[in-house]
């Protein structure tokens, strides 16, 4: 028996319906595919960055697109990526990406389905999932057919990119010029790079030399990384220290007592800009330090004391690390200790 059914086309000199953005996601190398959120506590991608010099992140762009006039139309597929709101890039516009088809069965699929899975898609109006069964996911009933592909591009951020909420806007544009942003069916949302307050030194020993009770001395650093070793420089070379974290930093220094002591049963605490008045510290060894080379930016602590210093190490800065001290009471011979260094994020 034969069955027959009407059948109609209308056609126009070019498209005239834009593409629209169903969903879209980022995420990461890694297999969790969100380094910042393993176990995918948070909706949305959260990312950390390298956490090393010149170490950059990787981030790739996902979206899934289709088009009432044939998802065959769709001509380019790109994101434009955006800043942090507040300072310091008061959210402007970092790059663009162009997304690239991927083969929908062997990647588009799948990766929809993990990202999907850890809570990173983002979905456009009227595409949210009605539930967790794939047969109430309307965009995967689009995948399953041929009326939807998936599209990918990737694109680094640096390890010293501002860390923050970054907003991301998915477009497509047709073969008839007619862009998704133009019909409201672009698609935006927000990925978070984490922030890691983090700092590198290039020297392994503070090495004061020979000093003279009751003087102050200063040993200098610079702003040079691995420079060749200076007389009478930290081994093995002149003090520098850089950013490598994505927000901006304040360096805390503290010192054990290298076994100068103190004068009196029980020991001060001083700490302040300018060298403690006498009575104001009992110890018998003071210590100084100071990022950079301006004197007011030096800090003035006792031994055991955690010294925050005053100026901000911002971010991808390299400076110079200075440090002083003076013994105020000693006997002839050769004293020893520990300094630490650590750091706390500075808000932009």
């Amino acid at each position: 028996m034969d069955v027959s059914v009407a059948t109609g086309v209308s056609v126009t000199g070019g498209t005239t319906t834009p593409p629209i953005i169903k969903c879209k996601w980022e995420q990461d190398l890694t297999t969790a595919l969100e380094d910042g959120d393993p176990l995918h506590e948070t909706p949305g991608s959260q990312f950390l960055p390298s956490g090393y010099y010149d170490g950059n992140k990787t981030v790739q762009y996902w979206a899934v697109v289709t088009d009432p006039e044939g998802v065959s139309t769709v001509d380019t597929v790109c994101v434009d990526v955006y800043h942090p709101a507040g300072p310091p890039e008061n959210g402007s516009f970092k790059y663009q990406v162009i997304l690239q088809h991927v083969d929908k069965q062997t990647i588009g699929k799948p990766a929809y389905l993990a990202a999907k899975d850890a809570g990173l898609v983002t979905y456009n109006t009227g595409y949210l999932p009605a539930g967790p069964e794939l047969e109430d996911d309307d965009v995967w009933q689009e995948l399953d057919k041929c009326t939807a592909e998936v599209y990918m591009g990737s694109e680094d951020l640096s390890y010293h990119q501002p860390c923050g909420d970054y907003r991301v806007v998915a477009d497509a544009c047709d073969s008839g010029n007619a862009w998704a942003s133009q019909a409201g069916t672009d698609l935006e949302n927000f990925f978070t790079y984490l922030c890691v307050p983090k700092f590198e030194i290039d020297f392994n020993s503070l090495y004061y030399g020979d000093v003279t009770v009751c003087n102050e001395k200063w040993i200098a650093g610079n702003k040079v990384w691995d420079a060749p070793p200076l007389a009478g420089a930290p081994s093995p070379n002149p003090a520098t220290i850089r950013n490598i974290g994505n927000t901006d930093l304040k360096i805390n220094v503290k010192q054990t007592d290298m076994g100068f002591g103190h004068s009196g049963a029980t020991p001060t605490q001083y700490q302040g800009p300018i060298a403690p008045a006498e009575g104001a510290s009992n110890w018998n060894v003071v210590f100084d330090a100071r990022i950079g080379s301006i004197g007011e930016n030096g800090m003035y602590y006792d031994p055991g004391v955690e010294v925050e210093l005053p100026n901000t190490l911002p971010l991808c800065n390299t400076n110079e690390f200075d440090f002083s001290i003076h013994v105020v009471k000693s006997v002839y011979g050769t004293h020893t200790g520990t300094l630490t260094i650590g750091c706390v994020q500075e808000p932009f």
